[in-house]
Order: C-alpha cells, then structure tokens, then sequence
C-alpha cells in the first residue's frame, strides 16, 4: 500500500526548495514561515478521516493525531506560498517600521486563527471550511492595517492555488486514482477540476492569501522591486 501522503508532503518541499536555490534574499522569510506554520502540523487529528483517509507512517495519525508527513507539507506549502508573489513579481522585502518580539505578534496571530477555526468547528462548519474561512478572516484583519499588502495577497493566493494544483496534478500521476480512494466526498465544493477536488484548490488559495499577509505584518516587511543585477543606489 502506498503512503499517499508521504509522497504529497515531499512533491509540496520542491518548489520552496527551488525557491531557496534561486532567491537568496528570501530564505530568511522562507525559514520563518516555515516555522510558523509547524504549529499548523498539529491540527491534522481535525481533518483525520473526517476530510480523507491517507495512511501514515508508523500509525502515527492514530496514535498522536499528526504525523511526519504533515510536518513536511506545511513546511513545503508554508516555504512556497509566502514567496509565490515575490519570485513570480520579482520582489524583494525591506524593513518596514520598527517593533519588538515579532514572533509574539506571529503567535498572537497564530492563536487567534486557531482560535477562529475552533469557534467555526463548534458551531458545526466542517474543517476545511473552518481552516479557510479563517485564515481569510486573519488575512482580513491584516489587510485593515497593512492597505500596501491588498493585490500582493490576492496575486500570491492566485499564484499558490496554481503552484498547488501543479503539485496535486502530479501528485495523481504518482499515485492514480488517489483522489477518489483517499479523499471523502465534500461537503459544498463537490466539483473536480482537471481531477482534483475544488476543496484542495481552495485550501491552496487561501493559504497563499494568509502566507503572503501574514509574514509582512508580523515581521514588519514590505515588498518592493528587486534590484536588477548590476543597478546601484545612491
């Protein structure tokens, strides 16, 4: 038997590993939404089996409700979605302002997500729904205070859910039919395109619109032109 997820997390590590090769300016951000979205790791007991029904090395799912491979995923997708914009534009990121304990502000931000998405279980809304709904509200709330990072959301969840539909396309490839064995029928988004289910490409989206965000508010940054090779300021 195949551990399906096992071969998605590690196709999800490739382009931010092409990302780190090419973009030297941005393996600092790379490396701290990697670690942002470790915590994310843990919440795979919420979508195991209610979302689908992979199987995991060691048991792990079953016995500490995540595993290896989701440590791998959303380090993968973390490391791709908050570049997407700046490697696709090619943009680079400056200081923006001055503060203290950025990472507090990252897992204050982190909580209230989680948080959000919890309220959204109890009242009945399925995981995925939940996920997403909330990093778009966390994506919102940043977006009221950071108006510069509007169209580099928008243009990086486009560019993740095209990376991430890329990735699942392949993904199928490897695995045939993994999809419709793996995965429950969902809930709202029923539909398929090009075989992968609508719900994967919305998560795909939403996490390049939060990646994108998110990273810039907590880290105090903006995005701005890269230099052309050979340019000189001053």
């Amino acid at each position: 038997m195949t551990y399906e997820f096992l071969v998605m997390a590690l196709l999800f590590l490739v382009p931010g590993a092409i990302f780190w090769l090419v973009r030297a300016d941005l393996r600092w951000l790379m490396r701290r939404a990697m670690l942002a979205s470790l915590p994310f790791a843990a919440t795979e007991w919420l979508f195991y089996p209610e979302y689908w029904t992979p199987r995991f090395l060691f048991g792990l799912a079953d016995r500490i409700g995540f595993g290896v491979e989701d440590v791998l995923f959303v380090a993968g997708l973390g490391a791709f979605s908050s570049c997407a914009y700046a490697v696709a534009f090619r943009q680079t990121v400056v200081p923006r302002g001055s503060g203290t304990r950025p990472w507090f502000r990252a897992a204050g931000g982190i909580a209230a997500m989680l948080a959000f998405t919890g309220l959204l279980l109890a009242v009945g809304v399925p995981i995925l729904y939940a996920a997403v709904a909330a990093m778009g509200v966390g994506t919102l709330g940043v977006l009221g205070v950071r108006p510069d990072l509007v169209l580099p959301s928008l243009l990086g969840a486009v560019l993740s859910c095209v990376i991430y539909l890329g990735l699942c396309l392949l993904f199928e490839r490897l695995v045939p039919g993994v999809f419709e064995r793996t995965w429950r029928p969902s809930l709202l988004l029923r539909g398929h395109f090009l075989g992968v289910p609508l719900d994967e490409l919305l998560y795909g989206a939403g996490a390049g619109l939060a990646a994108t965000a998110f990273p810039a508010w907590a880290f105090r940054f903006a995005f701005a032109p890269l230099p052309r090779p050979g340019s000189r300021s001053g």
